[in-house]
């Protein structure tokens, strides 16, 4: 029952066989037919064309043909029900090498004093973010050492001489600072510069100086910045926007030409906005295949800061009316960093390949809460999907499933219950590079969903996240909270959350939680039944592996490898005692029955070793893309096993790929003479068939007291990628 319910997540995308064909180019013009002659010009008037077609009630599907090139936008492309396709016919938005931007391209830079350029861009434009040649560029900004500081219920003070020019460096007055701690990124706005003196703007400061890991009591200390005024800009990489006077400065890298670069100011929040009008009218069979998304901002953080709570989860509200007694008041309004791809209620929705890069806070959202998403209508996403992408230089989560707020975990109506979602075969590459304790993967509340085979490669803070609330809004709540005082602020639920049957399968990552603590390359939290992390690969990073956070437990916790120098299955709080470890190997950790702790994975059996191999984007689909996966040197992609008995020789070969291993040939070494291989038993494979095995068998004389010794070389082409390889073993 499970695996059809997952199964059921893998018929969204449906085929793109389309009668009704409208064609875009950035060549073309809005008053032409949308022809492949006369293609439109513009993502508007395709959706117009769209309607008129879905007006005729069509019965095939309707296919937008964008050519290749940047379609940049004015204002968010939203799609409702009145875009949307149904049970019968499809509207599907197709464009390899189409770039949907929410930017404007920066040019004519001009060289000023002390190696700086600077553009001219529309007066009154409001960005947080330049990109240059694909990557994000820092704000202007210096380091300043923690410990010189002290916090007050207004202002940050110090007494040091050394630091002094924060009194008399121009613009801080309207810059900001900014911390990263334990499991927390957080940014305050300055408000006035005195002596020795920045006072800072409420009521951001006191929520940032409010509950855990927070300014003036971090759990760990990864730096503090004083930035986004021109008076520091001094490093290359490095931007300012005078937004008053229509004019960002930026300071190149080594070897950047300022006249031969790609830049772009982020102005849009959001690019596309998928969702109903209602729950009753969702927006349905909207397919986008191959195209990327690119340049867009997110101008809260300028006007509030950024009161971070964890994977992108965050204190927005600032004027609303807590209880400044307790932090616990809050908890139940958090919000979530907004999206620049936003899909609610919604069902049948699928992005397929594409690039998803540059973007100022969270990639996609999926049935996130109903102030995260355009409509006001949030939550209420089924069979979502987001595969075969591209992620880079996302400055948020890079995708965000579910919402956080009550109406996410015990929804009053069935219809906004986020279920059915599948991210997969997505790569992840050098991501949450700004709001550093996001993540590449974060689902929150959300059922019979599916995360598999991505690979995720450097990134800040955890891999995947799965869960929220610490368990605290789990039936029965939490004893911790119960301590807390939170039930004072919100039911204390005798019912479970819509959390349940998820499966995590099949990932890769490595290189996580180089700028934080406390964390796992696959992280959960809450109470979540039926839900499996099952054959993932983890390395190369001093974070855990698997990491039950509070209120974590129903889970099943098998076939993982998870190398990685910290502890390998970490368990931190009440409520995390209920969950199941098998056949898991590990480097580092305390024992738990059934799972075996090796130094390298050599040590590892048969099974170990195809996960591995396995993990992140499957091998028949790794060609052309940037796949992170290890060498085959390092990895290999099989095995070979012997036995020798007194009367025979076998030989079995695993293939860990998805293609047959062929021209394959068997060469056996006898290490002793006391024993001879004699003719084959039986047919000698030739090939071995994809991700399966196959065996060789030899009789063998003269090993009577069993005690020879044999070395077995196979030598074979590994149909995939044409490579003649070697693989070795013996008894």
């Amino acid at each position: 029952m499970r695996a059809s319910n997952w199964n059921l997540v893998l018929t969204a995308l449906v085929g793109y066989a389309a009668a009704a064909d409208l064609y875009v180019s950035p060549a073309g013009a809005d008053n032409n037919a949308g022809t492949s002659e006369k293609p439109l010009k513009s993502l508007p008037a395709a959706q117009k064309a769209v309607r008129d077609l879905l007006a005729k009630s069509p019965t095939e599907n309707i296919t937008v043909n964008l050519a290749p090139g940047v379609y940049p936008l004015s204002a968010p492309l939203v799609l409702t029900e009145k875009d949307s396709g149904n049970n019968a016919v499809s509207v599907n938005w197709v464009g390899p090498g189409a770039v949907i931007s929410g930017g404007i391209q920066v040019t004519g830079w001009t060289a000023e004093s002390n190696g700086i350029f600077s553009a001219k861009v529309p007066v009154g434009v409001k960005s947080r973010n330049l990109y240059v040649n694909g990557k994000a560029a820092n704000l202007a900004r210096r380091k300043v050492n923690r410990r010189d500081l002290v916090y007050t219920s207004t202002s940050v003070t110090w007494s040091n001489s050394a630091l002094d020019w924060l009194s008399n460096t121009k613009g801080l007055d309207k810059a900001e600072m900014r911390w990263i701690s334990s499991f927390t990124d957080r940014y305050s706005p300055v408000q006035l510069v005195k002596n020795r003196e920045l006072v800072m703007r409420q009521n951001s400061w006191f929520h940032n100086n409010w509950g855990y890991d927070h300014i003036s009591k971090p759990n760990a200390d990864f730096g503090v910045w004083i930035q986004n005024a021109l008076a520091l800009l001094v490093e290359g990489g490095q931007f300012y926007l005078d937004s008053a006077a229509g004019k960002v400065y930026y300071k190149p890298l080594a070897g950047e030409n300022m006249s031969t670069v790609q830049a772009y100011l982020g102005v849009l929040e959001v690019l596309v906005a998928i969702g109903g009008t209602s729950y009753g009218t969702p927006a349905q069979n909207i397919y986008f295949k191959d195209i990327s998304f690119a340049h867009t901002t997110w101008n809260q953080v300028t006007d509030i800061g950024y009161i971070d709570q964890q994977t992108g989860g965050n204190i927005c509200e600032v004027n609303r009316s807590y209880d400044r007694s307790n932090f616990e008041s809050a908890r139940p309004w958090w919000c979530q960093m907004l999206s620049a791809v936003q899909v609610s209620a919604a069902k049948n929705i699928a992005f397929t390949g594409g690039n998803f890069t540059q973007l100022g806070a969270s990639g996609v959202g999926i049935g996130n809460d109903a102030n995260a998403h355009l409509s006001g209508v949030g939550l209420g996403a089924s069979r979502v999907a987001v595969r075969d992408a591209y992620f880079t230089q996302i400055m948020g989560n890079s995708i965000t499933a579910g919402g956080i707020r009550p109406d996410a975990h015990h929804p009053p109506d069935n219809r906004m219950i986020n279920q059915y979602i599948d991210i997969s075969g997505n790569i992840f590459y050098n991501v949450s590079v700004l709001y550093s304790s996001t993540v590449p993967i974060f689902a929150a509340y959300v059922q019979y969903s599916t995360i598999t085979n991505n690979d995720i490669d450097f990134t800040p803070y955890s891999g995947i996240c799965l869960g929220y609330g610490w368990g605290s809004n789990d039936a029965g709540g939490s004893s911790e909270y119960v301590k807390r005082g939170l039930y004072k602020y919100q039911p204390q639920y005798n019912t479970p959350t819509i959390s349940r049957n998820n499966l995590i399968h099949g990932n890769l990552a490595h290189r996580y939680g180089y700028g934080h603590t406390d964390l796992g390359a696959y992280y959960t939290l809450s109470k979540d039944p039926d839900t499996y992390l099952s054959n993932n690969y983890a390395y190369d990073s001093t974070g855990f592996g698997t990491y039950t956070d509070e209120g974590s437990n129903s889970y099943t916790i098998i076939n993982n490898v998870l190398m990685s120098t910290g502890q390998w299955s970490a368990q931190n709080g009440v409520n995390t005692a209920n969950n199941t470890y098998k056949d898991n190997y590990y480097r580092t950790g305390i024992n738990r029955p059934g799972n075996f702790q090796i130094s390298d994975l050599n040590q590892a059996s048969v099974a170990a070793k195809r996960v591995a191999y396995r993990a992140g984007i499957l091998p028949g689909k790794r060609a052309g893309r940037p796949v992170s996966n290890q060498p085959v040197n390092v990895l290999p992609d099989g095995v070979v096993t012997v036995s020798l008995t007194r009367d025979s020789l076998s030989v079995t070969v695993e293939n860990f790929d998805d293609k047959d291993f062929t021209n394959v040939t068997f060469e056996a070494r006898v290490n002793n003479n006391s024993f001879q291989i004699g003719s084959d038993i039986g047919a000698v494979p030739k090939s071995i068939p994809a991700n399966g095995k196959a065996t060789g068998s030899w009789k063998v004389t003269g090993n009577g007291n069993n005690s020879g010794k044999v070395s077995v070389t196979v030598k074979y082409v590994n149909s995939r990628t044409g490579e003649s390889r070697t693989l070795t073993g013996g008894n």
